[in-house]
């Protein structure tokens, strides 16, 4: 149902009502993207620095329509961000390197505006304190009036340590709220979600190899997890017009090997379930996972090329499943 990345709320499932599609090719080069990085730094030492970036894989314009899309855009000033970029809890060193765009995958965190304080803690650590946009809510309305609306930020946090082996650690907790708008027709109702995640990256063998895994568990927690957005698994609007929760985890791991100087293999496999409420519908997502296999060859250092094969597979809440399967290849050019 997605030309373009396989997320596992797209893989068919035989029954739920969605209309069936045959297998189809497709050529595009909409996952290109460019960026603006100016650096600098004051008289009195202070960094300063300015990052913009854009890519083409803006979906809502139509299959063929490669609209420009933000991916980035803040300014760093000493140590505190102020823009949009990837949020506090989501770790760039845990995430799988695949040929799949991957948004449907069952990572934490997603791109956000936010306000940011990084800092050193003595001198093995790393601590990071951010206000966030949940941009993603996750409110099931059940066809409720009214709509998800925030009143408050959420409150994010992380502490990292880099490891001997040239890796790093990674421990994050969150804190939200959750809020539907009645629009006066019913009362407000509000929730608290939270969460912890912990995730890294480990060399190994003379640092050419490395081992990747991440792991998260929250109330609430849907939000947060990349594979459940658009599926509203949060929270849900009770017939009594509160806000009831659902907790979520995800799970990852995944390895890297440098076979030789141009040419790597990476392996990973990601998985997500909520503990969905008694009112979500049956065909409604509650678990996925998927499995990425590829081999990248750079013959020389400004391109790189490969073929990659994914699996991945829906659970629905009343336990039907689908798996589905795509062949990707891959040319880029890095300048």
């Amino acid at each position: 149902y997605d030309r373009f990345q396989y997320e596992i709320q797209n893989v068919p499932v035989a029954g739920d009502g969605r209309t069936d599609q045959s297998g189809y090719m497709n050529l595009f080069a909409r996952e290109t993207r460019f960026n603006f990085d100016i650096r600098s730094i004051s008289k009195s030492g202070r960094p300063y620095r300015i990052f913009i970036e854009m890519d083409f894989f803006n979906l809502d314009r139509g299959a063929f329509n490669q609209a420009p899309r933000l991916r980035h855009a803040y300014g760093v000033m000493g140590r505190l961000l102020v823009g949009r970029t990837w949020s506090t809890q989501t770790d760039l060193f845990a995430v799988p390197a695949t040929i799949d765009f991957a948004a449907g995958d069952a990572l934490t965190g997603t791109r956000r505006a936010q306000v940011r304080w990084e800092d050193k803690l003595g001198s093995k650590f790393m601590y990071a304190l951010a206000l966030e946009m949940l941009e993603f809510p996750g409110i099931d309305g059940r066809d409720t009036v009214g709509q998800a609306s925030q009143l408050l930020p959420l409150l994010a946090g992380r502490i990292t340590k880099k490891t001997k082996s040239g890796g790093r650690l990674m421990l994050g907790a969150s804190v939200f709220q959750l809020r539907w708008d009645g629009l006066g027709d019913i009362p407000n109702a509000t929730a608290i979600g939270w969460g912890f995640s912990f995730s890294g990256r480990e060399y190994f063998g003379t640092k050419k190899h490395y081992f990747r895994w991440m792991a998260s568990y929250g109330q609430g927690w849907g939000s947060q997890i990349v594979s459940t957005i658009g599926t509203q698994s949060s929270a849900i609007v009770t017939p009594q017009g509160t806000l009831e929760t659902m907790p979520a985890y995800n799970l990852g791991a995944g390895f890297a090997f440098r076979l030789s100087n141009t040419l790597v293999t990476n392996i990973n496999s990601n998985w997500y379930s909520i503990d969905p409420s008694q009112y979500k519908e049956g065909y409604d997502m509650k678990a996925g996972q998927a499995g990425h296999v590829n081999l990248i060859w750079s013959p020389i250092k400004s391109i790189n090329t490969g073929v990659e094969f994914m699996m991945a597979r829906r659970t629905n809440v009343n336990d039907t499943q689908g798996t589905g399967k795509r062949l990707q290849f891959m040319v880029k050019y890095l300048f």
